[in-house]
């Protein structure tokens, strides 16, 4: 006798209690990292308390730490959220990583170009940040080594090339067109590795 596989009806029931949503269905973790990235694009890493983060997202300061292990692995995930947010709905779009600096430029990418250069600038004095960071940047330099061909030092180079970039609002003491920038951007990208982009 032979029985059929049941159908799959998605990933397996979470054991436990459920997580606890707002009026809206958003879970508490969610809600942190939004209140996160919001607080710190309004006082950057180091004016961002876990007190009015804890507020933003309505919840105590104490139930941060059922999530997080404090304000560095907070702000670190958030800044991740908000650059996994905007892969996920440009990446589908990008010929080549000419084309993904085209877009970190773009108006509305100005939150997270400020988060990015807060939290890069919060690693020179925050260890537990720098370490954090250092983890991430390690995945993302295996990612375009294998996807892009990159060699680690060309990837430390792309990283160095966005980060600088993550400061474009505050240059604005020299008045340069959008297109003028994004046509050097593209120049620098070009001459510096050729057609050796990101097939996708």
């Amino acid at each position: 006798m032979t029985t059929s596989a049941a159908p799959d009806d998605g990933p397996p029931a979470r054991i436990g209690r459920p997580p606890k949503v707002d009026r809206d269905g958003t879970p508490t973790r969610e809600r942190l990292l939004r209140a996160a990235a919001d607080a710190c694009v309004e006082f950057g890493y180091e004016g961002a308390t876990l007190s009015d983060i804890a507020r933003r997202a309505e919840v105590s300061t104490p139930a941060i730490y059922s999530h997080f292990s404090g304000k560095a692995e907070l702000l670190v995930e958030a800044c991740q959220r908000e650059l996994n947010t905007i892969s996920s709905s440009k990446l589908r779009e990008v010929e080549g990583l000419r084309e993904l600096s085209q877009f970190w430029i773009q108006p509305e990418f100005g939150r997270s170009r400020i988060i990015v250069a807060e939290i890069h600038c919060a690693a020179i004095r925050q260890p537990d940040v720098a370490e954090l960071l250092g983890t991430w940047q390690q995945s993302i330099t295996t990612t375009l080594e294998n996807m892009a061909g990159l060699t680690t030092a060309q990837a430390q180079q792309l990283f160095l090339i966005l980060i600088g970039l993550a400061h474009l609002d505050q240059v604005k003491g020299i008045d340069v067109s959008a297109e003028a920038t994004e046509a050097e951007v593209s120049a620098v990208l070009e001459g510096w590795l050729g057609d050796r982009y990101l097939d996708r």
